[in-house]
């Protein structure tokens, strides 16, 4: 069987500002060094009259991002005619789009042949800033069955630690699992609609106290909020301070494992990072 490409060509965004982005070559103080992550993924089969639509979580104007779907189509007894719309939102009038969009800011691309399709689309910051959202509908009777992984390629951060003896020790789902226990990931964060209460723990080993320790989560998908307590607090030479974090997760958050970063912090710097899985079912 053939393999099909979707022809979607969405780099050619054309706004004043945006060309050191297009043409960066690394020399923003980082030496030329991108580090990658993985974002959002997640893999479905439409049927006839389904629909899913993904928001991206907040992003990173110096990032560069890659949007990749591929999958199949079947072939037979049926009818192809599925679409890929990409919603844009809060459009500055300066901003010139190659491709026209619809009435409500959405440029739909259809798709009627079936077999294999593969698509990456590789996005600058300052064009997913502007996108609302993504979404995939099915208007044909053959099902779809795809793949969908959205990245990014930032610039590498300072690998030296300021302070390499203050470290996150403990995520745990209150009266449940352990997600990180002595710093080290053990299982996946399983949310569940509504509010969870969760906590953090942060342990300074060092020999002297630290003032002002915060901890934040980034990356959460849209619909996805945590709010920390205490906002700061002192946490003296081998002790540990613990952070009350409750995520309360909205009922239209995409299903997916969305990869989130725990940042244990300072005014000074960061002290500590640990990425995990965060599943919504």
């Amino acid at each position: 069987m053939n393999k099909r490409y979707i022809s979607l060509i969405i780099i050619s965004f054309i706004t004043v500002g945006m060309l050191p982005t297009l043409l960066g070559n690394g020399e923003n103080g980082n030496n030329g060094c991108y580090q990658e992550r993985l974002i959002q993924s997640d893999s479905r089969t439409l049927l006839r009259g389904d629909k899913i639509t993904y928001h991206f979580p907040t992003i990173l104007n110096d990032c560069n991002y890659t949007l990749n779907i591929y999958g199949i189509t079947e072939c037979g007894e049926c009818s192809v005619d599925w679409e890929l719309a990409i919603g844009f939102k809060n459009l500055p009038e300066d901003f010139n789009l190659e491709e026209e969009l619809s009435e409500n800011n959405e440029w739909v691309i259809n798709v009627d042949d079936c077999g294999e399709f593969d698509q990456e689309i590789e996005l600058p910051g300052g064009i997913v800033a502007y996108i609302d959202y993504i979404r995939i509908n099915n208007q044909g009777t053959c099902p779809i069955q795809y793949s969908w992984e959205f990245s990014s390629e930032c610039p590498c951060k300072s690998t030296v630690a300021l302070y390499p003896k203050v470290d996150i020790e403990q995520f745990s789902v209150t009266g449940g699992a352990t997600i990180i226990r002595d710093g080290k990931i053990l299982t996946n964060f399983n949310t569940i609609p509504g509010v969870q209460q969760t906590f953090i723990q942060v342990e300074n080993r060092g020999f002297f106290t630290q003032n002002d320790v915060k901890v934040k989560v980034m990356g959460l998908p849209q619909g996805i909020s945590v709010s920390i307590t205490p906002d700061t607090q002192k946490i003296k030479a081998h002790n540990l301070g613990t952070y009350q974090a409750t995520f309360e997760v909205g009922p239209n958050v995409p299903s997916g494992t969305y990869k989130v970063a725990m940042i244990a912090y300072s005014e000074n710097g960061v002290f500590d990072t640990i990425q995990i899985d965060l599943i919504v079912p």
